[in-house]
């Protein structure tokens, strides 16, 4: 599996073309507000858009669309957004909140639906309706809206789809064909043992589901036991003044 994974990886590599980005056009309101501390809303006209201030590093892709709300927040309106670097900075879409303290992460708009997909950072997840979720590096997992019982959908975590992901890398790569290739390499060697913790967490997954069952399971054994002794408590109370008169 690990050998597959590695012939993988460098076939897409040489494959793919890399083109190399410096800057990108968009549309600001207000104008130039970039180059201020002020709530800023973008919408990327060109191929790509990267932005760099300080520790904060993201790309978005064409079509897509920013707001700046402060240093530290940002929301996703619509399109592909790339956080390579934002210490302690939120972003936020229609469906939830991301925030990492360190690494690499991705928001992918896929139809009614957004793929988050972590690279490697140390991502925590809060969906719209409260839940929160913690996906490791190398795993994603798509979400969607309110349901009508006031719940977000969303899909089980799962490994990166590797072929998705070079595909989309390729598209807000900033670099030359080489530099592509080396990320590549740095990418597979974290990656190396993908299969393995991806079979270890649908472990856990699936133990914490089997756990929740019999939690729900003794829960509901427990109020019918309480119901059955309410009901003989009323009985035997009922017996008790029926025969006092």
């Amino acid at each position: 599996m690990k050998k597959f994974f590695q012939i993988f990886m460098f076939l897409l590599a040489f494959q793919v073309e890399v083109r190399v980005r410096a800057s990108a056009d968009t549309l600001q309101e207000p104008a130039a507000c970039l180059k201020s501390s002020e709530s800023c809303a973008l919408h990327v006209v060109g191929p790509a858009f990267h932005l760099k201030q300080g520790n904060l590093k993201i790309h978005a892709g064409e079509k897509s669309t920013l707001v700046r709300l402060s240093q530290e927040k940002w929301r996703l309106v619509k399109g592909v957004l790339w956080v390579e670097s934002a210490p302690g900075v939120q972003v936020e879409t229609p469906f939830m909140t991301a925030k990492s303290s360190h690494g690499q992460y991705w928001i992918i708009e896929r139809g009614e639906k957004q793929i988050v997909r972590n690279i490697d950072a140390e991502l925590h997840v809060v969906l719209r309706d409260g839940k929160k979720l913690e996906v490791p590096g190398g795993f994603e997992f798509w979400v969607s809206g309110i349901n009508s019982k006031g719940k977000n959908e969303f899909g089980m975590i799962q490994t990166v789809d590797l072929k998705d992901h070079l595909l989309q890398w390729n598209q807000l790569f900033v670099g030359t064909k080489e530099q592509f290739k080396s990320e590549v390499s740095h990418l597979r060697g974290n990656w190396a043992d993908l299969s393995e913790r991806g079979a270890s967490l649908y472990e856990k997954i699936a133990l914490r589901q089997l756990a929740s069952v019999e939690e729900a399971r003794r829960i509901e054994e427990e109020k019918k036991r309480e119901a059955q002794a309410e009901r003989q408590k009323t009985r035997e109370l009922m017996f008790q003044r029926a025969f006092d008169r």
